[in-house]
């Protein structure tokens, strides 16, 4: 789960971000598609773990219902980012389902990196592990809003460069639509 959430997920929204190479978006959906799968065998794993008769390991912190809701929140990505990649491509504009996409996938990706945390305290595992995780986990976090702010702004200055008015619906801002 960690390996997920803390790197796959936003690896493939930086690729998504700062790729310009044709077939990008295929390579974002298939980091991300991997991510899901680990995500979802974590998942797995975790009821079982909790439904386990001998299992010694009790609910002490929010890691299981965040957890829920994190997976739960995640099934709504593919299909979202289907949805906004065929309308992008059938009328070359921004729909509804961009912004949904975009920043409903940085929540969930927030709140499993978190999560992760909590697991790892859940899970008793030593305060180097969960600091280990903690700073990975973090450089990553921050590495990856990095990329968005980035982004953003070359967005702005490409739309400017260009002598139009910027607006979310410029052409340029289409190329750089997932987080």
């Amino acid at each position: 789960m960690g390996l997920a959430f803390a790197f796959l997920f936003p690896v493939g929204a930086i690729i998504i971000r700062t790729a310009s190479f044709r077939g990008a978006v295929y390579i974002h959906a298939a980091t991300q598609a991997f991510a899901y799968a680990l995500a979802i065998v974590g998942f797995g794993l975790g009821i079982y773990i909790a439904v386990y008769p001998e299992s010694q390991i009790k609910a002490g912190n929010g890691h299981p219902i965040i957890g829920i809701v994190v997976i739960g929140c995640l099934l709504f990505q593919p299909i979202s980012g289907v949805i906004h990649h065929y309308i992008y491509k059938k009328h070359g504009k921004r729909s509804f389902w961009t912004p949904s996409h975009v920043w409903w996938g940085r929540v969930i990706i927030t709140l499993g990196m978190i999560n992760g945390g909590l697991g790892l305290q859940l899970s008793g595992d030593t305060i180097k592990g969960e600091i280990a995780y903690g700073v990975i986990a973090g450089f990553m976090w921050l590495l990856w809003v990095s990329v968005i702010v980035w982004s953003s702004f070359k967005s702005k200055d490409t739309v400017r460069a260009a002598g139009e008015k910027f607006s979310p619906h410029s052409s340029a801002m289409m190329h750089n639509v997932d987080a």
